[in-house]
C-alpha cells in the first residue's frame, strides 16, 4: 500500500513538474511574442515633447462647482495616451504607447488601444504590454473603436477588405474569437445601404447596453448586453440583439455622419434615452451645425439636444453622459473638448494645440492607480483676453476635410482646392488670418504657356464683395506658386462670404488644369494658438497605415 502510494505521489511530482515546465515555456514565448510586436513598431520621439509641455493653458474655462469633475483621457498629438486633471496637469502618461484614434481605460488600470501597427493592444498602467490581438485575415483591420466587455472580453470593429463591409468580433483573453457579426449579412434590415458606395457601411463606434428601464419594463429589444452600434455612411444608428444576431431597432431620422451612440446608465438623467453625436455635415442640421441629441429608443423622438452657432465638428467626435448629469463632448474638428451642464452652459473646456480625438472622462476613483492619486487641487479658470464663446475650427475652414485634395506642387504636397472657382460661408474668429496659396503647377505645365488671374473676394451681411487679392502670373514670373497672408480680425465673430475665382489662357486645351487655388487656412492665435500637427511628423510605418486605412475608409481618393 505503502509503495503504490509512493509511486503515486512520484508520478503526481513528475505531472506538476511537467506543467511548471510547461507554464514556464508558455510564458516565455509569450514574452518573446510580445517583446516581438513591440519591436516591430517603428520608434519617433513624440514623447521627448511631454517634459516642455504647459498644457494647464490648454484649459480655457473650468467652473469646479458645476463640474462634474474627474480625470479625461486623451491622446497628445493623436497618438500618445495621457490623463488630464480638470485643471489640464498630466497626471499620468504612457509615452511609449502609439494610438490610432481610440484608446480606452480599464476599472484594472489597464489600457486598451487599436496601435499603429493594425494589432488590438493592452498595457499595464506602467506601459508593458500584456496582451494583443490581430485578426485573423490580414488584409482586413481594425478601426475607430474597441470597447471592454463586462465580461472581460474586447469587442472590435473592423473593415473586411474584401466586400469593403464593416464587422463586429468579441475576442476572449485567449485570443479566440467568441462572437462575430459582419454587416454584409444584414443588407436587407437597412433601408439606406447604397450597392454603389465603396464603404457602405463606415462603422465608427460600438457601445454595450448597460442595465436600462426599457428592458426592466419588458421591452427585450433592450436587453443589457446587446450592443448598439453607428454606421456613418447608413446614416443610421442601431442595436444588435447579442443572442440572435438580429437589428432589433435602428434609428436614422435626421441622422447626418453621425459618430459615438451610447445609452445613457441609470441614475443618471435621462437614463436610457440614447446620445448620438450628429455631425451634420451635409447640412441636414443646417450649415455647418452639429447637434448632440439624446433620443428616446422607445417613442422614437428626440428627448432632447445640444446645438450652438460656435459648434461644429465635420468629421469625428464624440458625447458621454457624466455622473450629476453633464455631458462631456469632444468637437474633434472643432478643435476642443468641453463639458455642458442640462442647461448648456460650459463648464469646463480645453483646447490643445492639435485637433482632439475621442477623450474618455473617468470619475476619480476609477481605477486603483487614480484613486492612489492625491486629491485634485481644482482652480477656477476663465476666458483671458476675448471671453467671447470659442469658434470651432470647422467653422472657419474653406473647404472641409473631405472637400479637398492633396497634390505635389512645387516639390511639396499640397492641400488644395477640388475647383478654381469657389465660394464658402465662413464664421470669422477673433484675431484672424488667412493664409492662402495660389498659383501654376510647373510640372503639368510641360514647357507649354499659360497666363492666369487669381482673385478673392469677401462680402460680409449682403454687402458688395470686396477684393482681397488679385494677382496674374505666368510661367515667368518670379514665383509661379504663391502665398499671400490677409488680415480678416475686423470680420471676428462675423460669418462672411469668402470666394476664390480663377481666369487662364494659354497653349492648351483647358488652360484651368494647370492652376490651383490652395485651401485658405485661417488661424486664430487668440483661441486656437498652434496649427494642428501635420502628418510630417508621423514614421513612415504610421503614414502608410493612415493612407492605407483613409483610403480603404472612403476619406480620399
Amino acid at each position: 500500500m505503502l509503495r503504490r502510494l509512493g509511486v503515486i505521489l512520484a508520478a503526481a511530482a513528475v505531472i506538476a513538474a511537467f506543467l511548471v515546465v510547461g507554464k514556464h515555456r508558455a510564458d516565455r514565448r509569450m514574452a518573446e511574442e510580445l517583446a516581438a510586436v513591440e519591436a516591430a513598431v517603428e520608434e519617433d520621439d513624440i514623447h521627448l515633447d511631454l517634459p516642455a509641455l504647459e498644457p494647464e493653458t490648454w484649459v480655457r474655462q473650468y467652473r469646479p462647482e458645476a463640474s462634474a469633475g474627474g480625470y479625461t483621457l486623451v491622446l497628445y498629438r493623436r497618438r500618445v495616451p495621457m490623463i488630464i486633471d480638470m485643471n489640464g496637469r498630466i497626471v499620468h502618461v504612457w509615452p511609449k504607447v502609439r494610438a490610432v484614434g481610440r484608446a480606452r481605460l480599464g476599472r484594472n488600470g489597464r489600457l486598451a488601444v487599436i496601435g499603429t501597427d493594425n494589432l488590438i493592444k493592452e498595457y499595464d498602467w506602467d506601459g508593458n504590454l500584456v496582451w494583443f490581438y490581430r485578426l485573423a485575415n490580414d488584409d482586413d483591420f481594425p478601426h475607430h473603436d474597441l470597447i471592454i466587455l463586462k465580461n472581460g472580453n474586447y469587442l472590435v470593429l473592423a473593415r473586411d477588405r474584401e466586400n469593403h463591409t464593416g464587422y463586429l468580433q468579441e475576442v476572449d483573453r485567449k485570443g479566440r474569437v467568441v462572437w462575430s457579426w459582419r454587416s454584409i449579412d444584414h443588407m436587407a434590415d437597412f433601408a439606406t445601404w447604397d450597392l454603389e458606395r465603396k464603404d457602405p457601411t463606415h462603422f465608427n463606434s460600438i457601445h454595450e447596453l448597460p442595465e436600462n428601464r426599457w428592458f426592466d419594463g419588458g421591452d427585450d429589444r433592450f436587453r443589457p448586453g446587446n450592443i448598439l452600434v453607428s454606421a456613418r455612411h447608413l446614416n443610421t444608428i442601431f442595436i444588435i440583439d447579442k443572442r440572435t444576431g438580429d437589428v432589433v431597432w435602428q434609428w436614422s431620422k435626421d441622422l447626418d455622419y453621425q459618430h459615438e451612440a451610447s445609452m445613457i446608465e441609470k441614475g443618471r438623467l435621462g437614463e436610457g434615452l440614447i446620445l448620438v453625436f450628429n455631425n451634420g455635415t451635409t447640412g441636414t442640421n443646417g450649415y455647418r451645425h452639429t447637434l448632440v441629441q439624446a433620443i428616446d429608443p422607445t417613442r422614437g423622438e428626440i428627448d432632447w439636444e445640444y446645438g450652438s452657432p460656435y459648434f461644429f465638428s465635420s468629421v469625428a467626435g464624440t458625447a458621454q453622459a457624466l455622473p450629476g448629469d453633464n455631458v462631456a463632448i469632444t468637437s474633434s474638428h472643432g478643435g476642443r473638448i468641453f463639458e455642458i451642464t442640462p442647461e448648456g452652459e460650459i463648464v469646463w473646456e480645453w483646447v490643445p494645440p492639435y485637433l482632439p480625438m475621442r477623450a474618455q472622462r473617468v470619475p476619480a476613483d476609477f481605477c486603483p492607480q487614480l484613486a492612489a492619486l492625491p486629491p485634485q487641487e481644482e482652480v477656477d479658470v476663465r476666458p483671458s483676453g476675448d471671453a467671447r464663446p470659442y469658434v470651432d475650427v470647422d467653422l472657419y475652414r474653406f473647404a472641409l476635410s473631405e472637400e479637398d485634395m492633396t497634390r505635389e506642387i512645387d516639390g511639396l504636397p499640397r492641400q488644395l482646392l477640388r475647383n478654381n472657382a469657389e465660394c464658402r460661408d465662413v464664421l470669422v474668429p477673433p484675431g484672424a488670418t488667412m493664409w492662402v496659396e495660389f498659383g501654376i503647377d510647373e510640372k503639368r505645365l510641360r514647357d507649354r504657356w499659360v497666363e492666369a488671374r487669381f482673385v478673392m473676394t469677401v462680402s460680409d451681411q449682403g454687402s458688395a464683395p470686396e477684393i482681397l487679392l488679385d494677382r496674374r502670373l505666368t510661367p515667368e514670373s518670379e514665383s509661379p506658386w504663391r502665398g499671400r497672408s490677409i488680415p480678416l480680425g475686423r470680420f471676428a465673430y462675423q460669418t462672411v462670404e469668402l470666394c476664390v475665382a480663377t481666369e487662364a489662357e494659354g497653349d492648351l486645351e483647358d488652360p484651368l488644369t494647370v492652376v490651383a487655388w490652395g485651401n485658405p487656412l485661417i488661424l486664430s492665435p487668440v483661441q486656437h494658438p498652434v496649427v494642428e500637427i501635420t502628418q510630417d511628423v508621423l514614421t513612415e510605418q504610421e503614414r502608410k497605415l493612415r493612407e492605407q486605412q483613409l483610403k480603404a475608409l472612403g476619406y480620399v481618393n
